[in-house]
């Protein structure tokens, strides 16, 4: 990461982006190495495994409380969206940003709890890191629609059942391509 260079393009010192730097070393994001600078952190398969693993304790918990409280409103318009993202064909911008408003906001948001925030948001930042990779569009909507339809029957065990799924199916790949990207 080149301090200097971003401390000239945002036209300030570089203290503040030597702070920021250091916030993120402190989430795992960027690695400082003495001498040499900062560097993003590439994750190693055994990493990405531990992190979903962690993410999917994180997720179910949250769901318990999301399950407790559910949002009629909210399962509707969740569901709506789905179905406009499958008319359209699972555009990949648009999926993804439904994604990220269905476990951080649905999920993680939507549990109440403020440290279950706090450690899931970290946890998910360090998984974003592959997950571009490895993004799958139309099994992501198709297992999101699975875990919103039995909140909404009040399924509990098949709506858990279906998110450790989706999160299992989602290290798969991400794990899949980490060895893709390692080998080129």
């Amino acid at each position: 990461i080149d301090v200097k260079g971003l401390a000239q393009g945002l036209s300030v010192s570089q203290t503040p982006i030597r702070e920021a730097i250091n916030k993120l070393v402190e989430q795992g994001l960027v690695e400082a190495k003495p001498y040499r600078g900062y560097f993003v952190v590439q994750l190693s398969q055994r990493d990405i495994q531990e992190l979903f693993d962690l993410r999917k304790s994180l997720e179910t918990l949250a769901l318990r409380y999301v399950y407790e409280n559910v949002d009629g409103e909210k399962l509707k318009e969740l569901l709506k969206r789905l179905d406009d993202l499958e008319q359209r064909g699972f555009p990949v911008r648009d999926t993804q940003k439904f994604d990220e408003d269905f476990h951080l906001g649905f999920l993680i948001k939507g549990s109440g709890n403020k440290w279950l925030e706090k450690f899931a948001n970290g946890v998910i930042d360090l998984i974003k890191l592959t997950t571009r990779l490895s993004m799958n569009p139309r099994a992501a909507c198709e297992e999101h629609k699975e875990i919103l339809q039995a909140v909404a029957r009040r399924d509990f065990n098949m709506a858990i059942r279906a998110l450790e799924d989706h999160l299992e199916r989602a290290k798969r790949e991400s794990v899949q391509a980490t060895q893709k990207q390692q080998a080129e």
